[in-house]
């Protein structure tokens, strides 16, 4: 997994949430806020945070936010203030910006005015979007309970020309690999071990969502 430095605004349930996890997995999180008490309450889980007008670009400025490889809106309660964020970082030149929406019409405005990626939902969301964050090469996060997931995920460089019965998953990790799809799109069972995976290939797995980010990282 690939440590990256992403800067969360906003820390309400998505935005706590989201923050936390990503430190879990290892990255380097700045979390902003103007509510000095949800500062002091994250500010030793995560690697720095700092109270702060994310609206004021020359707060932008000295933060460098335009630096971090991903930036997360979450200050859903204000649409205004995210819209008026949102263009002072792609003004700045902020590579990638997520925006925490509300309404569809919300997410197609924010989409419209340059945001990266849109989400609608709060603490479900922000676990999905810290496994993708850490593990790009995941399309699909289905949880069935708190221990299994279904994830379709792209095979990584380091597994190409590696079959299943080398990379022993199922004994390693716990998890069961059930279909694979190559990258001319055709998809079929996986009934034989021996069979040789290459980069880009496509395999529909089951398990436990941190064994699978540890296993494919």
């Amino acid at each position: 997994m690939k440590k990256q430095d992403v800067a969360v605004i906003g820390l309400g349930t998505f935005g706590e949430e989201l923050a936390l996890k990503l430190s879990e997995m290892g990255h380097n999180v700045l979390a902003v806020d103007l509510d000095e008490k949800k500062i002091n309450e994250i500010k030793d889980k995560v690697t720095e945070a700092v109270v702060a007008d994310a609206t004021d670009i020359e707060v932008l400025n000295e933060l460098k936010l335009n630096t971090f490889t991903l930036i997360v809106l979450a200050m859903s309660s204000n649409f205004e203030s995210i819209v008026l964020t949102l263009t002072l970082l792609k003004k700045l030149g902020a590579e990638k910006v997520y925006v925490k929406a509300n309404t569809d019409i919300q997410s197609e405005i924010l989409l419209k005015i340059g945001a990266d990626r849109v989400i609608l939902t709060d603490k479900e969301a922000a676990h999905d979007l810290a496994i993708k964050v850490s593990l790009p090469n995941i399309y699909e996060v289905l949880e069935i309970d708190e221990k299994i997931n279904l994830i379709e995920i792209k095979i990584p460089s380091n597994m190409d020309g590696k079959t299943l019965r080398e990379l022993d998953l199922r004994k390693k990790y716990n998890i069961n690999a059930f279909i694979h799809k190559k990258t001319d799109g055709e998809a079929h069972l996986i009934t034989d071990a021996s069979m040789q995976l290459h980069e880009g290939d496509i395999l529909l797995v089951a398990g436990d969502k941190d064994k699978i980010i540890e296993a494919f990282s």
